[in-house]
Protein backbone atom coordinates (compact mmCIF):
# COMPACT_ATOMS: atom_id res chain seq x y z
CA UNK A 1 0.00 0.00 0.00
CA UNK A 2 1.60 3.60 -0.89
CA UNK A 3 2.82 5.29 1.83
CA UNK A 4 -0.01 8.40 3.18
CA UNK A 5 0.68 11.85 2.19
CA UNK A 6 0.90 12.94 5.23
CA UNK A 7 4.04 11.12 6.54
CA UNK A 8 6.44 11.45 3.17
CA UNK A 9 8.51 14.62 3.94
CA UNK A 10 10.65 15.43 6.75
CA UNK A 11 12.60 18.67 7.39
CA UNK A 12 16.08 18.80 8.81
CA UNK A 13 19.07 21.21 8.84
CA UNK A 14 19.68 20.88 5.15
CA UNK A 15 16.10 20.84 4.18
CA UNK A 16 13.25 19.31 3.31
CA UNK A 17 13.94 15.23 3.01
CA UNK A 18 11.70 11.95 2.07
CA UNK A 19 12.05 9.79 4.48
CA UNK A 20 13.64 6.68 3.83
CA UNK A 21 10.91 4.23 4.56
CA UNK A 22 8.95 6.42 1.72
CA UNK A 23 12.00 6.03 -0.78
CA UNK A 24 11.90 2.36 -0.16
CA UNK A 25 7.87 2.11 -0.48
CA UNK A 26 8.66 3.72 -3.54
CA UNK A 27 11.19 1.93 -4.85
CA UNK A 28 9.37 -1.10 -4.59
CA UNK A 29 6.61 -0.19 -6.72
CA UNK A 30 8.26 0.84 -8.83
CA UNK A 31 9.96 -2.68 -9.03
CA UNK A 32 6.84 -4.08 -8.81
CA UNK A 33 5.34 -2.13 -11.75
CA UNK A 34 8.56 -2.88 -14.25
CA UNK A 35 7.87 -6.73 -13.38
CA UNK A 36 4.33 -6.66 -14.67
CA UNK A 37 4.64 -3.76 -17.63
CA UNK A 38 7.42 -4.07 -20.32
CA UNK A 39 6.72 -1.38 -22.52
CA UNK A 40 7.59 1.82 -23.24
CA UNK A 41 6.44 4.97 -20.95
CA UNK A 42 2.84 6.25 -21.99
CA UNK A 43 2.48 9.78 -23.66
CA UNK A 44 -0.51 11.91 -24.07
CA UNK A 45 -3.13 12.34 -22.03
CA UNK A 46 -4.36 9.36 -19.73
CA UNK A 47 -6.99 7.96 -17.49
CA UNK A 48 -6.22 5.90 -14.95
CA UNK A 49 -8.18 3.91 -12.79
CA UNK A 50 -6.79 2.62 -9.12
CA UNK A 51 -8.84 -0.07 -6.18
CA UNK A 52 -6.63 0.50 -3.05
CA UNK A 53 -7.44 -3.05 -1.03
CA UNK A 54 -6.64 -1.75 2.59
CA UNK A 55 -6.52 -4.79 5.02
CA UNK A 56 -8.76 -3.30 7.58
CA UNK A 57 -11.01 -0.59 8.04
CA UNK A 58 -9.09 1.74 10.12
CA UNK A 59 -9.53 5.26 8.81
CA UNK A 60 -7.15 4.95 5.48
CA UNK A 61 -7.48 8.76 3.28
CA UNK A 62 -8.49 7.95 -0.32
CA UNK A 63 -6.20 10.29 -1.85
CA UNK A 64 -3.15 9.02 -0.32
CA UNK A 65 -1.60 8.14 -3.65
CA UNK A 66 0.83 10.38 -4.62
CA UNK A 67 3.49 8.11 -4.02
CA UNK A 68 2.30 5.56 -6.20
CA UNK A 69 1.76 7.83 -8.89
CA UNK A 70 5.21 9.52 -8.74
CA UNK A 71 6.76 5.82 -8.63
CA UNK A 72 5.11 4.89 -11.81
CA UNK A 73 6.61 7.76 -13.47
CA UNK A 74 9.06 6.87 -16.45
CA UNK A 75 7.93 3.25 -15.85
CA UNK A 76 4.27 3.52 -17.38
CA UNK A 77 3.83 7.19 -18.14
CA UNK A 78 6.39 10.06 -18.95
CA UNK A 79 4.71 12.22 -16.50
CA UNK A 80 1.96 11.63 -13.76
CA UNK A 81 0.97 14.87 -14.97
CA UNK A 82 -0.43 13.44 -18.26
CA UNK A 83 -3.13 11.86 -16.17
CA UNK A 84 -6.41 13.62 -17.05
CA UNK A 85 -8.85 10.99 -15.83
CA UNK A 86 -8.71 9.53 -12.22
CA UNK A 87 -11.08 6.97 -10.98
CA UNK A 88 -10.10 5.95 -7.41
CA UNK A 89 -11.61 3.16 -5.38
CA UNK A 90 -11.35 2.49 -1.64
CA UNK A 91 -11.72 -1.33 -0.69
CA UNK A 92 -10.93 -3.79 2.00
CA UNK A 93 -9.58 -7.11 1.70
CA UNK A 94 -7.59 -8.87 4.70
CA UNK A 95 -6.54 -11.63 2.98
CA UNK A 96 -4.90 -9.75 -0.07
CA UNK A 97 -4.34 -6.38 0.74
CA UNK A 98 -2.58 -4.02 -2.33
CA UNK A 99 -3.13 -1.95 -5.26
CA UNK A 100 -4.72 -2.94 -8.63
CA UNK A 101 -4.14 -0.74 -11.68
CA UNK A 102 -5.29 0.19 -14.66
CA UNK A 103 -4.83 2.86 -17.10
CA UNK A 104 -4.71 3.72 -20.95
CA UNK A 105 -5.56 6.66 -23.08
CA UNK A 106 -8.01 9.55 -22.01
CA UNK A 107 -10.59 10.26 -24.70
CA UNK A 108 -10.45 13.89 -23.66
Amino acid sequence: MPPSTNHIYGRGSRGVYMFESVRQAKDAIGWEARSQYHGEPLEGPLAVKIDLYWPDRRKHDIDNIKVLLDALTGILWVDDGQIVELSLTKRYDKENPGVMLGFGASRF
